[in-house]
């Protein structure tokens, strides 16, 4: 039984990672300081009203906004893994994503829907 919450988590983050290689839209994201030497940049996409962090095996946690742009309504989340997922509106909008590693580092994109 104590061996439960590592498999369950390490299967959600098998299931958020697998939904990836789908039909996923990427954002593009820029580093918003300076980012640790080693850090690896984490991938990003939208997909069916989600959007998706996925940092390295070095990141402990994640905390995310997505803004749509027209009217400031925010989403927020955060997560204690390496991954993170949101659910966002669907409307035909342009969004920012600002969202900070465990490590410190922060980055920023912008999607449009």
């Amino acid at each position: 039984m104590a061996l439960l919450p590592s498999f369950l988590q390490s299967n959600a983050a098998n299931v958020i990672i697998d939904q990836g290689s789908g039909d996923g839209r990427p954002i593009a994201i820029r580093s918003t300081g300076t980012k640790p030497p080693r850090s690896i940049e984490p991938e990003c996409y939208y997909q069916d009203g989600y959007v998706y962090i996925i940092g390295g095996s070095s990141v402990t946690s994640i905390s995310a906004t997505v803004t749509r742009l027209s009217d400031n309504a925010q989403w927020s989340d955060s997560s204690s893994s390496n991954t993170l997922q949101i659910a966002v509106s669907t409307d035909a909008d342009t969004y920012s994503l600002d969202f900070t590693l465990s490590d410190g580092s922060s980055y920023y994109g912008e999607y449009t829907l």
